[in-house]
C-alpha cells in the first residue's frame, strides 16, 4: 500500500498558489501528501500509501468537499494520447493530468509538438505551485517546442494557441482551448 499514490481533486474554498507552501504543510500534519496544487477552483493533493476513503474523509474536514480520487499509481497508464481529452482537462486547470494524457503517445512518437503541449502544461503547474519563474521557462521552451508544429493537433489550432500562450507568460494566468 505505501506505493499507492492517489490525486485527490478538492473544491478550493479560496486557497491562492501563494498559500501552497502553508497549505500543504497543514495537509501532511493530516496524510502523507507528497504534493499541492491550487488551481482556481479546485485543489489537487497527491497521496501516497494511504487508504482513499480515509484520505477523502480527512482532506474534506480540512478543506472541503473531494470530487475525484484518481489512482495515479502507474502514470505511463493515465493517458490515451487523446487531444480532445487534453483540451478538456487543460481547460479545467487540472494541467498534471492533461500532460500525462498525452505523454505515452509523445514517448511513443517523439513528436515535438506533443513535447510542446507537455511543457505547455507543466508550466502552468508551476503556476498552481507557486513558481512563476519555472513556468515562464517552460512555457517558453513550449512556445519554441511549437514552433514548428503543423497548423492543427486533432482540434486545437497552434498559431491561436501560441499567441494565448505568448500572452499568458506575461499576465501569468491559465487560458482556455478553444477546440471547435
Amino acid at each position: 500500500m505505501n506505493n499507492i499514490r492517489y490525486l485527490l481533486i478538492a473544491e478550493n474554498p479560496g486557497y491562492t498558489p501563494s498559500q501552497r507552501a502553508q497549505l500543504l504543510r497543514d495537509l501532511r500534519g493530516l496524510l502523507p501528501v507528497l504534493n499541492v496544487r491550487v488551481a482556481s477552483r479546485h485543489l489537487e493533493i497527491l497521496v501516497r500509501g494511504v487508504d482513499v476513503e480515509d484520505a477523502r474523509r480527512r482532506v474534506e474536514e480540512a478543506v472541503g468537499r473531494v470530487y475525484a480520487a484518481i489512482d495515479v499509481t502507474n502514470e505511463d497508464a493515465l493517458g490515451s494520447g487523446d487531444i480532445g481529452r487534453f483540451v478538456a482537462l487543460f481547460n479545467s486547470e487540472r494541467f498534471w493530468e492533461a500532460h500525462a494524457e498525452i505523454e505515452p503517445a509523445w514517448r511513443r512518437s517523439g513528436d515535438r509538438s506533443l513535447q510542446g503541449l507537455i511543457l505547455m502544461s507543466a508550466a502552468f503547474v508551476k503556476l498552481q505551485e507557486g513558481a512563476p519563474d519555472k513556468f515562464v521557462l517552460l512555457a517558453g521552451e513550449a512556445l519554441r517546442l511549437l514552433e514548428d508544429a503543423p497548423e492543427r493537433i486533432g482540434c486545437i489550432d497552434i498559431p491561436k494557441l501560441r499567441e494565448q500562450l505568448a500572452r499568458s507568460l506575461v499576465s501569468k494566468s491559465p487560458f482556455s482551448i478553444a477546440c471547435p
